[in-house]
């Protein structure tokens, strides 16, 4: 006996025209009114079960007359075992005569379940998202985007895992089932190459977009799981696809979408756990993207922690990460007060310094936890491993936990330097703390390429995330702040020939290191398909064009950008790849802005020395002292 699922009991017209029945008696209402026949309903009790025995028989029967071979094939890390009959030729596939999988475009999803699909594309694309089931199952392009996405983007115990029973659930919202479809085909895509598979992944993202437009107008729908973590998709997607300035902007404006929802969500969105989580998850978003353009942290964050921490259970667990957000959200502040001139530079020196020591504070606290310490172990070397260490974390969340938190003290570090610089001391004291905070960035730059492996599957035998494409999503700051700390070590001269191939790549250990990290970056981008870090890879690499400034320094510039100045120099010899990377946009604005952030807002507020006050008058010496 087999199980069909919940039938629909509608009238045969409406069923063939696949509309919805209203099982009005005697007849229903659509058949009245098209002046129809109605045929009456079915008893779906008698449907949903049936004596599928002699099917089952002669199929069995049929496999035995066949001889196969299973073949096991590994992908991302899941074993699919494939026959071999399932994976030969067939002449009458488009696929293959060129080797291609071809996802046909139609106007609408739906369209592609009614592609006839040949035995070898269904295995491929099964192969290819990870999914492990029979061959005798045939899947829609939808079941592979959506098997794609939840063995990348979910795990059991972690990330998203409400995810995977609102999959299951037949009220799955239709903005998010189709965003988790678009997710998924184009990170698949990606890595892969699927024929059509952008196309196909922009059609769902479209059709997602509309439909999640139509919701967030409604007042009750706007407020639900469902609608924010459609838009923490859309804005996934525009980070996995990223292949223009458009994306960025559009990731942007996710990220203040999201914004506004949380804000209308207030204290009733911690009543679930995936409501909490949600918050979370949000919330560092909306963190990045302040630190990203140095603005202001919205304040409604903090108004809801302490109702957000009395109804998390167990919140002693999730402290530390909740204690490092408000950190990330004083330095977002700060920055953002020193782009307004909203501080004199004494008074942001003492707010930096009190930030570091809570940061100090921090790691001590953490490495006291059971479920936030790390242990360092050797391992065999290895192209995915720096130096021969890897970070094992109890918790696969706690590594990017700490990434953020090295990444925070790097910036930090810099802003710090910058204020240093301006105060004019004398040179020896001067350059005692521009070492100091040179050690630190060090520090966290070799703790930095210790915790990757872990996030990106290469850290056995110590534990690997199991949710890779998330962690190397976070993984892709952390390496670029790495990566600036390595630049400022080598000379100009030495970048200059890195770049331009003449110079082996190991030939010291800081050019090694920052070889490294751009590896990283480019795996994460080709292997991992998160195209936001082709942009990221390529500024380290040599792409001056698109970084002006990648955090505001104002009026002083940090060592990690001497090796560009010199390598402005190649002009026109710098690599195709570099020029299309630039001309893609593929960057935060930070990357890519013409005119310098800091100097968009700064016409309403007086000479920096004058402590960030509102002009008096002209003053010919506005630029030539400290604050």
């Amino acid at each position: 006996m087999v199980y069909r699922g919940k039938p629909s009991a509608g009238c045969e017209n409406c069923r063939k025209a696949k509309k919805r029945c209203g099982l009005e008696q005697p007849a229903c209402e659509r058949c009245v009114k098209l002046k129809k026949s109605c045929s009456g309903y079915r008893d779906t009790t008698q449907l949903q079960v049936h004596d599928e025995s002699v099917a089952v028989k002669q199929k069995a029967d049929r496999q035995k007359a066949r001889t196969t071979v299973p073949s096991t094939r590994v992908r991302h890390g899941f074993v699919t075992t494939i026959s071999s009959s399932a994976l030969a030729p067939h002449n009458d596939s488009p696929s293959s005569r060129n080797g291609n999988i071809v996802l046909p475009l139609l106007a609408e999803s739906e369209g592609f379940n009614s592609y006839q699909w040949t035995d070898h594309d269904i295995a491929a694309l099964v192969m290819f998202s990870g999914a492990v089931v029979p061959t005798s199952v045939k899947l829609s392009p939808d079941d592979v985007a959506t098997t794609y996405f939840m063995s990348h983007f979910t795990s059991p115990n972690g990330h998203w895992m409400f995810l995977r029973e609102w999959a299951s659930s037949t009220n799955l919202d239709p903005a998010l089932s189709l965003a988790i479809r678009a997710c998924g085909m184009a990170a698949l895509n990606n890595v892969e190459h699927v024929v059509l598979g952008h196309d196909y992944s922009t059609s769902l993202y479209t059709e997602a977009l509309g439909l999640l437009n139509a919701a967030l107008r409604d007042p009750q729908r706007c407020t639900t799981d469902g609608s924010l973590i459609a838009v923490a998709m859309l804005s996934y997607y525009e980070n996995i696809t990223c292949n223009s300035r458009r994306s960025i902007a559009s990731w942007k404006a996710h990220i203040s979408g999201a914004t506004q929802l949380l804000k209308l969500r207030g204290k009733a969105q911690f009543k679930t756990s995936a409501g909490r989580m949600l918050f979370r998850e949000t919330r560092a978003q909306i963190m990045v993207h302040c630190i990203w353009d140095d603005l202001e942290p919205p304040a409604f964050l903090w108004d809801l922690e302490n109702e957000l921490e009395k109804s998390s259970p167990n919140f002693d667990i999730i402290a530390p990460a909740d204690q490092l957000t408000r950190i990330c959200y004083n330095f977002a502040s700060l920055r953002s007060k020193m782009r307004l001139f909203q501080l004199s530079d004494f008074e942001a020196m003492q707010t930096a310094t009190k930030i570091e020591l809570s940061m100090i504070q921090w790691s001590i606290d953490a490495m006291s936890s059971p479920l936030w310490t790390f242990q360092e172990v050797e391992v065999a070397d290895s192209p995915d491993v720096w130096d021969g260490i890897v970070h094992s974390y109890e918790a696969f969340s706690a590594a990017s936990v700490w990434n953020t938190h090295r990444s925070m003290r790097i910036m930090l570090t810099r802003t710090q330097e910058l204020l240093t610089r301006r105060f004019k001391l004398p040179k020896d004291q001067e350059d005692e703390q521009l070492a100091y905070f040179k050690k630190v960035r060090r520090r966290m730059t070799e703790d930095i390429c210790a915790g990757t492996p872990t996030q990106l599957g290469h850290a056995s035998p110590a534990p690997n995330s199991p949710c890779i494409l998330v962690t190397a999503y976070s993984s892709i700051w952390p390496l670029f702040f790495a990566g600036t700390c390595a630049l400022e070590r080598i000379s100009p001269q030495a970048w200059t020939q890195v770049v331009g191939g003449e110079t082996a790549l190991s030939s010291s250990a800081p050019i090694a290191q920052a070889s490294w990290i751009i590896g990283r970056l480019s795996y994460i981008s080709k292997n991992i398909g998160l195209k936001w870090a082709d942009g990221i890879a390529a500024t380290l690499q040599g792409d001056f064009a698109i970084i002006d400034d990648v955090l505001p320094e104002y009026d002083s510039e940090p060592e990690w950008r001497h090796p560009f100045k010199e390598a402005r120099k190649m002009g026109n010899n710098q690599p195709a790849w570099v020029q299309n990377v630039r001309n893609s946009g593929r960057g935060p604005r930070i990357l890519i802005e013409d005119v310098p952030m800091h100097t968009q807002p700064r016409s309403e507020y007086g000479p920096i020395w004058r402590h960030g006050g509102r002009p008096t008058g002209d003053d010919p010496t506005a630029r030539d002292g400290p604050r």
